[in-house]
Protein backbone atom coordinates (compact mmCIF):
# COMPACT_ATOMS: atom_id res chain seq x y z
CA UNK A 1 0.00 0.00 0.00
CA UNK A 2 1.25 3.59 -0.94
CA UNK A 3 -0.38 5.83 2.08
CA UNK A 4 2.32 8.21 3.35
CA UNK A 5 0.25 9.09 6.89
CA UNK A 6 -0.01 5.51 8.10
CA UNK A 7 1.88 1.80 7.43
CA UNK A 8 -0.35 0.14 9.60
CA UNK A 9 -3.84 -1.23 9.50
CA UNK A 10 -6.47 -2.66 12.34
CA UNK A 11 -9.24 -4.33 10.88
CA UNK A 12 -12.63 -5.40 12.97
CA UNK A 13 -15.46 -7.64 12.10
CA UNK A 14 -18.19 -8.97 13.03
CA UNK A 15 -19.29 -12.18 11.54
CA UNK A 16 -17.72 -15.21 10.43
CA UNK A 17 -17.66 -13.95 6.88
CA UNK A 18 -16.42 -10.87 7.88
CA UNK A 19 -13.32 -12.34 9.30
CA UNK A 20 -13.00 -14.55 5.99
CA UNK A 21 -12.70 -11.38 4.46
CA UNK A 22 -10.39 -9.75 6.76
CA UNK A 23 -8.00 -12.16 6.37
CA UNK A 24 -7.94 -12.15 2.86
CA UNK A 25 -7.37 -8.42 3.14
CA UNK A 26 -4.00 -9.37 5.13
CA UNK A 27 -2.68 -10.64 1.96
CA UNK A 28 -2.79 -7.36 0.71
CA UNK A 29 -2.21 -5.55 3.78
CA UNK A 30 0.58 -7.39 5.44
CA UNK A 31 0.99 -5.33 8.74
CA UNK A 32 -3.21 -5.17 9.52
CA UNK A 33 -4.12 -6.52 13.10
CA UNK A 34 -7.40 -8.45 13.15
CA UNK A 35 -9.91 -8.05 16.00
CA UNK A 36 -13.79 -8.73 16.35
CA UNK A 37 -15.57 -5.49 17.24
CA UNK A 38 -15.23 -4.22 20.93
CA UNK A 39 -16.03 -0.35 21.72
CA UNK A 40 -12.60 -0.33 24.20
CA UNK A 41 -10.58 -1.52 21.20
CA UNK A 42 -11.98 1.22 18.90
CA UNK A 43 -11.02 3.78 21.78
CA UNK A 44 -7.78 2.37 22.19
CA UNK A 45 -6.61 2.02 18.91
CA UNK A 46 -8.11 5.17 17.12
CA UNK A 47 -4.80 7.33 19.07
CA UNK A 48 -2.46 5.13 17.65
CA UNK A 49 -3.23 6.73 14.20
CA UNK A 50 -3.64 3.40 12.30
CA UNK A 51 -6.22 2.96 9.13
CA UNK A 52 -9.29 1.42 10.69
CA UNK A 53 -11.07 -0.62 8.68
CA UNK A 54 -14.56 -1.92 9.29
CA UNK A 55 -16.37 -5.07 7.71
CA UNK A 56 -19.74 -4.40 8.58
CA UNK A 57 -22.95 -2.14 8.19
CA UNK A 58 -21.90 1.45 7.68
CA UNK A 59 -24.71 2.22 10.40
CA UNK A 60 -23.05 0.13 13.12
CA UNK A 61 -19.63 1.82 12.36
CA UNK A 62 -20.96 5.43 12.58
CA UNK A 63 -22.78 5.03 16.13
CA UNK A 64 -19.28 2.71 17.14
CA UNK A 65 -17.15 5.97 16.62
CA UNK A 66 -18.98 8.98 16.57
CA UNK A 67 -17.93 10.36 20.26
CA UNK A 68 -14.46 9.81 19.23
CA UNK A 69 -14.28 11.81 16.05
CA UNK A 70 -12.54 15.25 16.20
CA UNK A 71 -11.06 16.70 13.28
CA UNK A 72 -9.33 16.19 9.97
CA UNK A 73 -5.42 16.55 11.52
CA UNK A 74 -6.15 14.41 14.27
CA UNK A 75 -8.74 11.18 12.93
CA UNK A 76 -7.10 8.66 11.80
CA UNK A 77 -8.25 7.48 8.37
CA UNK A 78 -11.90 4.95 8.12
CA UNK A 79 -12.83 2.73 5.91
CA UNK A 80 -16.09 0.51 5.89
CA UNK A 81 -16.70 -2.71 3.45
CA UNK A 82 -20.00 -4.73 3.90
CA UNK A 83 -19.76 -8.46 4.62
CA UNK A 84 -19.73 -9.71 1.07
CA UNK A 85 -17.25 -7.19 0.12
CA UNK A 86 -18.98 -5.82 -2.53
CA UNK A 87 -18.62 -2.09 -1.43
CA UNK A 88 -15.33 -0.13 -0.02
CA UNK A 89 -16.59 3.18 1.37
CA UNK A 90 -14.02 5.48 2.30
CA UNK A 91 -15.88 7.37 5.65
CA UNK A 92 -12.89 9.77 7.23
CA UNK A 93 -9.96 10.97 5.79
CA UNK A 94 -10.42 10.46 2.12
CA UNK A 95 -7.40 12.98 1.37
CA UNK A 96 -5.81 13.31 4.47
CA UNK A 97 -4.74 10.16 5.38
CA UNK A 98 -4.98 9.16 1.53
CA UNK A 99 -7.38 7.02 2.09
CA UNK A 100 -10.19 7.42 -1.21
CA UNK A 101 -6.85 5.84 -2.22
CA UNK A 102 -6.54 2.77 -0.10
CA UNK A 103 -10.20 2.28 -1.04
CA UNK A 104 -9.71 2.30 -4.44
CA UNK A 105 -6.23 -0.62 -4.28
CA UNK A 106 -8.75 -2.41 -1.68
CA UNK A 107 -11.09 -2.17 -4.77
CA UNK A 108 -8.69 -3.48 -6.98
CA UNK A 109 -7.68 -6.11 -5.10
CA UNK A 110 -11.16 -7.66 -3.99
CA UNK A 111 -12.88 -6.92 -7.03
CA UNK A 112 -15.07 -4.38 -4.81
CA UNK A 113 -16.71 -1.21 -6.25
CA UNK A 114 -15.10 1.73 -4.36
CA UNK A 115 -17.96 4.85 -3.37
CA UNK A 116 -16.11 7.42 -3.24
CA UNK A 117 -17.98 10.66 -2.43
CA UNK A 118 -15.35 13.75 -2.11
CA UNK A 119 -16.57 16.02 -4.28
CA UNK A 120 -13.05 16.47 -6.05
CA UNK A 121 -12.56 12.82 -6.56
CA UNK A 122 -15.99 12.42 -8.39
CA UNK A 123 -15.73 14.51 -10.31
CA UNK A 124 -12.44 14.01 -11.70
CA UNK A 125 -10.58 16.89 -10.08
CA UNK A 126 -7.75 16.77 -8.80
CA UNK A 127 -7.06 16.68 -4.79
CA UNK A 128 -5.42 20.32 -4.26
CA UNK A 129 -4.35 19.07 -0.65
CA UNK A 130 -2.75 16.10 -1.94
CA UNK A 131 -0.89 18.01 -4.76
CA UNK A 132 -0.03 20.43 -2.11
CA UNK A 133 1.81 18.12 -0.34
CA UNK A 134 3.48 16.63 -3.33
CA UNK A 135 5.10 19.93 -3.86
CA UNK A 136 6.65 20.23 -0.87
CA UNK A 137 4.51 23.74 -0.35
CA UNK A 138 3.48 25.27 3.24
CA UNK A 139 -0.02 26.71 3.25
CA UNK A 140 -0.06 29.79 4.76
CA UNK A 141 -3.36 30.27 5.37
CA UNK A 142 -4.71 26.32 5.23
CA UNK A 143 -8.42 27.64 6.48
CA UNK A 144 -9.01 29.19 3.09
CA UNK A 145 -8.80 25.58 1.53
CA UNK A 146 -12.10 24.12 1.63
CA UNK A 147 -13.60 27.58 0.09
CA UNK A 148 -11.27 27.31 -2.73
CA UNK A 149 -12.21 24.17 -2.93
CA UNK A 150 -15.74 24.68 -3.44
CA UNK A 151 -14.71 27.26 -6.12
CA UNK A 152 -12.69 24.68 -8.12
CA UNK A 153 -15.44 22.13 -7.69
CA UNK A 154 -18.37 24.60 -9.51
CA UNK A 155 -15.93 26.49 -11.65
CA UNK A 156 -13.67 23.26 -12.54
CA UNK A 157 -10.66 25.44 -12.82
CA UNK A 158 -8.56 27.59 -10.42
CA UNK A 159 -6.73 30.67 -11.39
CA UNK A 160 -2.95 30.30 -9.90
CA UNK A 161 0.12 32.53 -9.61
CA UNK A 162 3.49 31.24 -9.63
CA UNK A 163 6.94 32.98 -9.08
CA UNK A 164 9.23 32.60 -11.93
CA UNK A 165 11.55 30.78 -10.12
CA UNK A 166 9.32 28.02 -9.19
CA UNK A 167 9.02 25.57 -11.68
CA UNK A 168 6.81 23.01 -10.32
CA UNK A 169 4.16 21.70 -12.46
CA UNK A 170 0.41 22.95 -11.79
CA UNK A 171 -2.55 20.57 -11.14
CA UNK A 172 -4.44 19.68 -14.22
CA UNK A 173 -7.70 22.48 -14.93
CA UNK A 174 -4.97 25.38 -13.25
CA UNK A 175 -5.33 28.23 -15.80
CA UNK A 176 -1.93 30.68 -14.89
CA UNK A 177 -2.16 34.47 -14.69
CA UNK A 178 0.48 36.89 -14.37
CA UNK A 179 -0.75 39.62 -11.62
CA UNK A 180 -1.40 37.31 -8.12
CA UNK A 181 -4.65 40.01 -7.64
CA UNK A 182 -6.17 37.82 -10.06
CA UNK A 183 -5.56 34.25 -8.93
CA UNK A 184 -7.35 32.10 -6.68
CA UNK A 185 -4.21 30.20 -5.58
CA UNK A 186 -0.86 32.27 -4.91
CA UNK A 187 2.77 30.21 -4.98
CA UNK A 188 5.31 33.04 -4.06
CA UNK A 189 7.93 32.82 -1.12
CA UNK A 190 7.31 36.64 -0.44
CA UNK A 191 5.35 38.16 2.22
CA UNK A 192 1.80 39.44 1.11
CA UNK A 193 0.10 40.38 4.18
CA UNK A 194 -3.38 39.19 5.40
CA UNK A 195 -5.18 38.18 2.18
CA UNK A 196 -8.28 36.63 3.05
CA UNK A 197 -9.57 35.48 -0.33
CA UNK A 198 -6.86 33.41 -1.42
CA UNK A 199 -4.44 30.52 -1.01
CA UNK A 200 -1.12 31.61 -0.01
CA UNK A 201 0.98 28.34 -0.59
CA UNK A 202 4.95 29.36 0.34
CA UNK A 203 7.79 27.49 -1.71
CA UNK A 204 10.67 27.07 0.79
CA UNK A 205 13.75 27.86 -2.10
CA UNK A 206 15.32 30.54 0.48
CA UNK A 207 18.54 29.99 1.42
CA UNK A 208 20.02 32.26 4.34
CA UNK A 209 23.95 32.74 4.20
CA UNK A 210 25.68 33.45 7.35
CA UNK A 211 28.89 35.07 9.20
CA UNK A 212 29.23 36.07 12.94
CA UNK A 213 31.54 36.32 15.86
CA UNK A 214 31.22 33.52 18.35
CA UNK A 215 29.09 34.48 21.42
CA UNK A 216 26.01 35.22 19.13
CA UNK A 217 22.74 33.67 20.76
CA UNK A 218 20.14 31.68 19.58
CA UNK A 219 17.69 34.49 19.53
CA UNK A 220 19.55 37.06 18.49
CA UNK A 221 19.69 34.42 15.15
CA UNK A 222 16.60 34.54 14.93
CA UNK A 223 15.66 37.93 15.55
CA UNK A 224 18.53 39.08 12.99
CA UNK A 225 17.29 36.56 9.88
CA UNK A 226 13.32 37.87 10.61
CA UNK A 227 14.17 41.83 10.66
CA UNK A 228 15.79 40.78 6.97
CA UNK A 229 13.07 39.24 5.97
CA UNK A 230 10.34 41.41 7.06
CA UNK A 231 12.31 44.68 5.30
CA UNK A 232 12.26 42.35 2.15
CA UNK A 233 9.13 41.73 2.07
CA UNK A 234 10.09 37.82 2.36
CA UNK A 235 7.78 35.16 3.99
CA UNK A 236 10.24 33.28 6.67
CA UNK A 237 8.28 30.19 5.86
CA UNK A 238 10.47 30.22 2.47
CA UNK A 239 13.39 29.81 4.02
CA UNK A 240 14.66 26.29 3.83
CA UNK A 241 18.15 26.51 5.27
CA UNK A 242 21.21 27.84 6.48
CA UNK A 243 24.64 28.04 4.75
CA UNK A 244 27.90 29.02 6.72
CA UNK A 245 31.34 28.19 6.82
CA UNK A 246 32.65 24.81 7.93
CA UNK A 247 33.65 25.33 11.38
CA UNK A 248 30.97 28.11 11.99
CA UNK A 249 28.40 25.02 11.39
CA UNK A 250 29.01 23.33 14.60
CA UNK A 251 28.49 26.38 16.60
CA UNK A 252 25.59 25.01 19.08
CA UNK A 253 23.30 28.29 19.55
CA UNK A 254 22.88 27.74 15.39
CA UNK A 255 22.99 24.22 15.07
CA UNK A 256 20.01 24.71 18.28
CA UNK A 257 18.47 27.31 15.73
CA UNK A 258 18.55 25.36 12.87
CA UNK A 259 16.97 22.13 14.55
CA UNK A 260 13.93 23.72 16.41
CA UNK A 261 12.68 25.38 13.31
CA UNK A 262 13.66 22.02 11.29
CA UNK A 263 16.08 23.94 9.51
CA UNK A 264 18.95 22.45 6.96
CA UNK A 265 22.13 23.24 8.12
CA UNK A 266 25.23 23.30 5.71
CA UNK A 267 28.83 24.48 6.07
CA UNK A 268 31.13 24.63 3.55
CA UNK A 269 34.93 24.91 3.27
CA UNK A 270 36.62 28.00 2.07
CA UNK A 271 37.84 26.17 -1.41
CA UNK A 272 34.36 25.29 -2.05
CA UNK A 273 32.90 29.10 -1.15
CA UNK A 274 35.77 30.54 -3.23
CA UNK A 275 33.91 28.95 -6.29
CA UNK A 276 31.30 32.10 -6.17
CA UNK A 277 32.23 35.67 -6.86
CA UNK A 278 30.72 37.57 -3.87
CA UNK A 279 29.07 40.24 -4.40
CA UNK A 280 30.27 42.53 -1.53
CA UNK A 281 33.47 41.50 -0.93
CA UNK A 282 35.88 42.68 2.08
CA UNK A 283 39.56 42.44 2.17
CA UNK A 284 39.23 42.22 5.99
CA UNK A 285 37.38 39.40 6.02
CA UNK A 286 39.84 37.66 3.65
CA UNK A 287 42.57 38.05 5.50
CA UNK A 288 40.82 36.33 8.63
CA UNK A 289 39.52 33.12 7.03
CA UNK A 290 40.04 33.48 3.25
CA UNK A 291 37.09 33.93 1.99
CA UNK A 292 35.52 37.44 0.51
CA UNK A 293 31.78 37.18 2.16
CA UNK A 294 31.10 34.47 4.36
CA UNK A 295 27.75 35.02 3.60
CA UNK A 296 26.94 35.62 0.37
CA UNK A 297 29.42 32.85 -0.77
CA UNK A 298 27.60 30.36 1.36
CA UNK A 299 23.95 31.00 -0.07
CA UNK A 300 25.22 31.04 -3.18
CA UNK A 301 26.90 27.48 -3.13
CA UNK A 302 23.98 26.19 -0.96
CA UNK A 303 21.08 27.44 -3.22
CA UNK A 304 22.62 26.86 -6.93
CA UNK A 305 20.77 30.31 -7.38
CA UNK A 306 21.06 34.17 -7.77
CA UNK A 307 21.59 36.22 -4.47
CA UNK A 308 18.42 38.51 -3.61
CA UNK A 309 19.65 40.27 -1.37
CA UNK A 310 23.44 40.84 -0.97
CA UNK A 311 24.94 41.25 2.34
CA UNK A 312 23.63 42.98 5.14
CA UNK A 313 25.54 43.69 7.98
CA UNK A 314 23.93 43.68 11.43
CA UNK A 315 25.25 44.00 15.18
CA UNK A 316 27.55 40.58 15.41
CA UNK A 317 26.70 38.52 12.09
CA UNK A 318 26.06 39.05 8.40
CA UNK A 319 23.21 37.63 6.60
CA UNK A 320 22.75 37.15 3.03
CA UNK A 321 19.87 34.97 1.01
CA UNK A 322 19.52 33.58 -2.30
CA UNK A 323 17.18 31.53 -4.07
CA UNK A 324 17.01 28.63 -5.71
CA UNK A 325 15.47 27.18 -8.41
CA UNK A 326 12.62 25.47 -6.94
CA UNK A 327 11.83 21.95 -8.20
CA UNK A 328 10.47 18.72 -7.80
CA UNK A 329 11.26 15.96 -8.91
CA UNK A 330 9.20 14.01 -11.09
CA UNK A 331 8.93 9.83 -12.21
CA UNK A 332 8.17 7.92 -15.32
CA UNK A 333 6.14 4.56 -14.91
CA UNK A 334 6.52 2.60 -18.41
CA UNK A 335 3.88 0.23 -17.55
CA UNK A 336 2.90 -2.64 -19.52
CA UNK A 337 -0.79 -3.20 -19.97
CA UNK A 338 -0.80 -6.62 -21.72
CA UNK A 339 -3.21 -7.61 -24.01
CA UNK A 340 -5.06 -4.58 -23.42
CA UNK A 341 -8.22 -5.37 -21.34
CA UNK A 342 -8.06 -3.83 -18.19
CA UNK A 343 -8.38 -7.72 -15.92
CA UNK A 344 -5.23 -8.38 -17.74
CA UNK A 345 -3.59 -5.37 -16.01
CA UNK A 346 -1.68 -6.21 -12.88
CA UNK A 347 -2.03 -4.68 -9.50
CA UNK A 348 0.57 -2.62 -9.20
CA UNK A 349 -0.23 -0.98 -12.99
CA UNK A 350 -3.33 0.08 -11.88
CA UNK A 351 -2.33 1.21 -8.86
CA UNK A 352 0.62 3.48 -11.24
CA UNK A 353 -2.02 4.36 -13.79
CA UNK A 354 -4.63 5.87 -11.22
CA UNK A 355 -1.92 7.77 -9.58
CA UNK A 356 -0.10 9.51 -12.62
CA UNK A 357 -0.99 13.15 -13.81
CA UNK A 358 0.03 12.55 -16.98
CA UNK A 359 -0.60 9.76 -19.49
CA UNK A 360 1.40 8.83 -22.75
CA UNK A 361 0.77 6.23 -25.26
CA UNK A 362 -0.22 4.68 -28.14
CA UNK A 363 -4.17 6.02 -29.04
CA UNK A 364 -5.70 2.39 -29.43
CA UNK A 365 -3.74 1.20 -26.27
CA UNK A 366 -5.30 4.38 -24.79
CA UNK A 367 -9.39 2.78 -25.62
CA UNK A 368 -9.16 0.47 -23.61
CA UNK A 369 -7.83 2.65 -20.51
CA UNK A 370 -10.57 5.03 -21.09
CA UNK A 371 -12.46 4.25 -17.85
CA UNK A 372 -9.17 4.77 -15.51
CA UNK A 373 -8.32 8.07 -16.68
CA UNK A 374 -10.66 10.85 -15.78
CA UNK A 375 -8.98 13.59 -15.25
CA UNK A 376 -5.34 13.04 -16.56
CA UNK A 377 -3.71 15.37 -18.73
CA UNK A 378 -3.28 12.58 -21.29
CA UNK A 379 -1.41 12.65 -24.85
CA UNK A 380 -2.03 10.05 -27.40
CA UNK A 381 0.26 9.50 -30.64
CA UNK A 382 0.06 7.37 -33.46
CA UNK A 383 1.03 3.56 -34.30
CA UNK A 384 4.84 4.72 -35.66
CA UNK A 385 5.46 7.62 -32.85
CA UNK A 386 7.17 5.83 -30.52
CA UNK A 387 10.05 8.18 -30.40
CA UNK A 388 7.55 11.13 -29.69
CA UNK A 389 5.67 9.52 -27.33
CA UNK A 390 9.50 8.30 -25.62
CA UNK A 391 10.20 12.19 -25.74
CA UNK A 392 7.14 13.34 -24.24
CA UNK A 393 7.10 11.15 -21.54
CA UNK A 394 10.75 11.77 -20.44
CA UNK A 395 10.07 16.01 -20.72
CA UNK A 396 6.85 16.02 -18.90
CA UNK A 397 8.35 13.85 -16.07
CA UNK A 398 11.45 16.09 -16.19
CA UNK A 399 9.23 19.12 -15.33
CA UNK A 400 8.29 17.51 -12.17
CA UNK A 401 5.05 15.43 -13.04
CA UNK A 402 4.13 11.89 -12.10
CA UNK A 403 4.17 10.45 -16.07
CA UNK A 404 2.64 6.87 -17.00
CA UNK A 405 4.25 5.95 -20.42
CA UNK A 406 1.86 2.90 -21.71
CA UNK A 407 3.82 -0.25 -23.41
CA UNK A 408 1.49 -2.65 -24.66
CA UNK A 409 2.20 -5.81 -23.62
CA UNK A 410 5.27 -6.11 -21.29
CA UNK A 411 7.58 -3.27 -21.88
CA UNK A 412 10.58 -4.64 -21.97
CA UNK A 413 9.64 -7.09 -25.16
CA UNK A 414 9.64 -5.47 -28.14
CA UNK A 415 7.90 -2.70 -25.92
CA UNK A 416 9.15 0.93 -24.72
CA UNK A 417 10.93 0.17 -22.03
CA UNK A 418 14.16 -0.32 -23.80
CA UNK A 419 14.06 3.47 -26.08
CA UNK A 420 12.79 5.34 -22.83
CA UNK A 421 16.21 4.33 -21.72
CA UNK A 422 18.59 4.87 -24.61
CA UNK A 423 17.17 8.23 -25.04
CA UNK A 424 17.91 8.86 -21.37
CA UNK A 425 21.67 7.52 -21.77
CA UNK A 426 21.84 9.40 -25.31
CA UNK A 427 21.18 12.86 -23.33
CA UNK A 428 22.73 12.24 -19.86
CA UNK A 429 19.74 12.93 -18.49
CA UNK A 430 18.76 11.23 -14.67
CA UNK A 431 15.18 10.59 -14.23
CA UNK A 432 13.82 8.24 -11.60
CA UNK A 433 12.42 5.16 -14.12
CA UNK A 434 10.40 2.16 -12.86
CA UNK A 435 9.06 -0.15 -15.00
CA UNK A 436 5.70 -1.96 -14.15
CA UNK A 437 5.94 -5.69 -16.47
CA UNK A 438 2.88 -6.53 -18.11
CA UNK A 439 1.22 -9.50 -19.88
CA UNK A 440 3.63 -10.27 -23.20
CA UNK A 441 2.05 -11.30 -26.25
CA UNK A 442 3.68 -14.58 -26.02
CA UNK A 443 2.14 -15.28 -22.50
CA UNK A 444 -1.03 -14.17 -23.65
CA UNK A 445 -1.11 -16.61 -26.66
CA UNK A 446 0.87 -19.32 -25.08
CA UNK A 447 -2.01 -19.78 -22.52
CA UNK A 448 -4.67 -19.52 -24.24
CA UNK A 449 -3.50 -22.40 -26.65
CA UNK A 450 -1.97 -24.76 -23.89
CA UNK A 451 1.71 -25.02 -23.37
CA UNK A 452 3.69 -24.72 -26.62
CA UNK A 453 6.60 -22.89 -24.43
CA UNK A 454 7.47 -25.60 -21.68
CA UNK A 455 11.15 -25.63 -23.17
CA UNK A 456 13.50 -23.23 -24.05
CA UNK A 457 12.06 -21.36 -26.97
CA UNK A 458 12.96 -18.77 -29.59
CA UNK A 459 10.99 -15.29 -30.37
CA UNK A 460 12.06 -13.00 -33.42
CA UNK A 461 9.94 -10.38 -34.71
CA UNK A 462 9.46 -10.16 -38.57
CA UNK A 463 8.76 -6.00 -39.25
CA UNK A 464 12.14 -4.80 -40.84
CA UNK A 465 11.25 -1.20 -39.41
CA UNK A 466 14.33 -1.26 -37.38
CA UNK A 467 16.22 -4.50 -38.27
CA UNK A 468 17.50 -4.92 -41.53
CA UNK A 469 15.76 -8.13 -43.29
CA UNK A 470 18.84 -10.00 -44.06
CA UNK A 471 19.96 -9.85 -40.57
CA UNK A 472 16.07 -11.46 -39.21
CA UNK A 473 16.33 -14.04 -42.10
CA UNK A 474 19.99 -15.02 -40.43
CA UNK A 475 19.05 -15.20 -37.09
CA UNK A 476 15.72 -17.48 -38.94
CA UNK A 477 18.59 -19.86 -39.99
CA UNK A 478 20.40 -20.48 -37.02
CA UNK A 479 16.53 -20.96 -34.77
CA UNK A 480 15.24 -23.36 -37.11
CA UNK A 481 18.53 -25.33 -36.91
CA UNK A 482 18.08 -25.11 -33.09
CA UNK A 483 14.99 -27.63 -33.24
CA UNK A 484 13.37 -24.72 -30.40
CA UNK A 485 10.05 -23.47 -30.57
CA UNK A 486 9.48 -19.79 -32.47
CA UNK A 487 7.57 -17.27 -31.87
CA UNK A 488 6.94 -14.64 -34.21
CA UNK A 489 6.07 -11.05 -33.31
CA UNK A 490 5.14 -8.80 -36.17
CA UNK A 491 4.31 -11.82 -38.83
CA UNK A 492 2.68 -9.47 -41.80
CA UNK A 493 1.35 -6.14 -42.14
CA UNK A 494 -0.46 -4.24 -45.28
CA UNK A 495 2.79 -3.07 -46.39
CA UNK A 496 5.06 -6.37 -45.44
CA UNK A 497 3.47 -9.40 -47.10
CA UNK A 498 6.57 -11.41 -48.33
CA UNK A 499 8.57 -11.68 -45.01
CA UNK A 500 6.06 -14.51 -43.60
CA UNK A 501 6.24 -16.30 -46.77
CA UNK A 502 10.27 -16.08 -46.83
CA UNK A 503 10.28 -17.53 -43.41
CA UNK A 504 8.52 -20.46 -43.61
CA UNK A 505 10.86 -21.54 -46.36
CA UNK A 506 13.80 -20.94 -44.67
CA UNK A 507 12.38 -22.67 -41.66
CA UNK A 508 10.71 -25.68 -43.54
CA UNK A 509 14.29 -26.41 -44.65
CA UNK A 510 14.66 -27.65 -41.11
CA UNK A 511 11.18 -28.59 -40.30
CA UNK A 512 8.42 -31.06 -41.03
CA UNK A 513 5.52 -30.16 -42.77
CA UNK A 514 3.64 -31.82 -39.75
CA UNK A 515 5.29 -29.81 -36.73
CA UNK A 516 2.17 -27.70 -34.68
CA UNK A 517 1.86 -24.10 -35.80
CA UNK A 518 -1.30 -22.26 -33.59
CA UNK A 519 -2.12 -18.23 -35.36
CA UNK A 520 -3.14 -16.38 -32.36
CA UNK A 521 -5.43 -13.01 -33.50
CA UNK A 522 -5.87 -10.37 -31.21
CA UNK A 523 -5.06 -12.05 -28.44
CA UNK A 524 -7.59 -11.69 -25.10
CA UNK A 525 -9.27 -9.24 -27.08
CA UNK A 526 -13.23 -8.88 -27.93
CA UNK A 527 -12.15 -9.51 -31.46
CA UNK A 528 -9.75 -12.93 -30.59
CA UNK A 529 -9.46 -15.39 -33.18
CA UNK A 530 -7.20 -18.58 -32.63
CA UNK A 531 -6.16 -20.81 -35.65
CA UNK A 532 -4.67 -24.40 -34.90
CA UNK A 533 -2.85 -25.69 -38.37
CA UNK A 534 0.77 -26.90 -39.29
CA UNK A 535 3.78 -25.73 -40.76
CA UNK A 536 2.62 -26.80 -44.15
CA UNK A 537 -0.48 -26.23 -44.26
CA UNK A 538 -0.35 -22.65 -42.38
CA UNK A 539 -2.00 -20.05 -44.39
CA UNK A 540 -0.72 -16.98 -44.74
CA UNK A 541 -3.77 -15.07 -45.26
CA UNK A 542 -5.12 -15.49 -41.95
CA UNK A 543 -2.22 -13.69 -40.23
CA UNK A 544 -2.12 -9.79 -39.91
CA UNK A 545 -0.35 -7.47 -37.83
CA UNK A 546 -2.46 -8.18 -34.91
CA UNK A 547 -1.55 -12.03 -34.91
CA UNK A 548 1.57 -13.74 -33.54
CA UNK A 549 2.45 -17.45 -34.75
CA UNK A 550 3.58 -20.05 -32.36
CA UNK A 551 5.48 -22.41 -34.36
CA UNK A 552 6.63 -26.02 -32.25
CA UNK A 553 9.42 -28.13 -32.15
CA UNK A 554 10.00 -31.84 -33.34
CA UNK A 555 8.45 -33.10 -29.69
CA UNK A 556 5.90 -30.99 -29.89
CA UNK A 557 2.15 -32.35 -30.67
CA UNK A 558 -1.83 -31.37 -29.99
CA UNK A 559 -4.00 -33.34 -27.70
CA UNK A 560 -7.42 -32.03 -27.44
CA UNK A 561 -6.70 -28.95 -29.02
CA UNK A 562 -4.41 -28.22 -26.99
CA UNK A 563 -1.06 -27.96 -28.10
CA UNK A 564 1.99 -28.89 -26.31
CA UNK A 565 5.92 -28.75 -25.98
CA UNK A 566 6.74 -31.51 -23.47
CA UNK A 567 9.60 -30.20 -20.27
CA UNK A 568 10.78 -33.74 -19.70
CA UNK A 569 9.08 -35.03 -17.01
CA UNK A 570 8.00 -38.35 -18.90
CA UNK A 571 11.21 -39.28 -19.98
CA UNK A 572 12.62 -38.77 -16.51
CA UNK A 573 9.38 -40.03 -14.43
CA UNK A 574 7.34 -42.16 -16.89
CA UNK A 575 5.63 -44.59 -14.08
CA UNK A 576 4.71 -41.54 -12.04
CA UNK A 577 2.55 -40.66 -15.24
CA UNK A 578 0.56 -43.12 -15.27
CA UNK A 579 -3.29 -42.68 -13.47
CA UNK A 580 -4.75 -45.80 -13.18
CA UNK A 581 -7.20 -45.72 -10.55
CA UNK A 582 -8.98 -43.54 -12.18
CA UNK A 583 -9.25 -45.79 -15.35
CA UNK A 584 -10.96 -48.88 -13.94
Amino acid sequence: MRNQKNSNFTIFYLSSEGKKLAEKLRILLKKAEIYKLKKELIAEIWQKGNILIFIMALGIVIRQITEFVKSKKEDPGVLVINETGKFVIPLLGGHSAEVNKIAQELADFTGAEPVITTASDSKALPALDLWIKRMGLISKNPEILPKIMAIFNERRYLKVYKEINLKIPLFNFAKEVDNYREAEVIITNKSLGNLKTQLILIAPNLWVGLGFHEGITEKEIEIAINKVFKEKNLDILALKGIATLEKKAKYLPLKTFCQNKKLILLGFNKDELQKKEACTPSKKVFQAVEVYSVSEQSALVASKGALLIPKRTLKNITIAVAEEIYRIPGKLYIVGTGPGKIEYLTLKALTILREAEVIVGYKTYLKFLERLLPGKEIYNFSMTEEIKRAKKAIEEALKGKIVALISGGDPGIYGMAGLVLEILGKNNLSLEVEIIPGISALNACSALIGAPLMNDFAVISLSDRLTPWEEIKKRLNLISQADLPIVIYNPRSKKRKIQLSEAKKIILQYRKETIPVAVVCSAMRDSQKIYFTTLGELDENLVDMKSTIIIGSSKSFYFNQWFITPRGYERKYEKEFEISSFLE
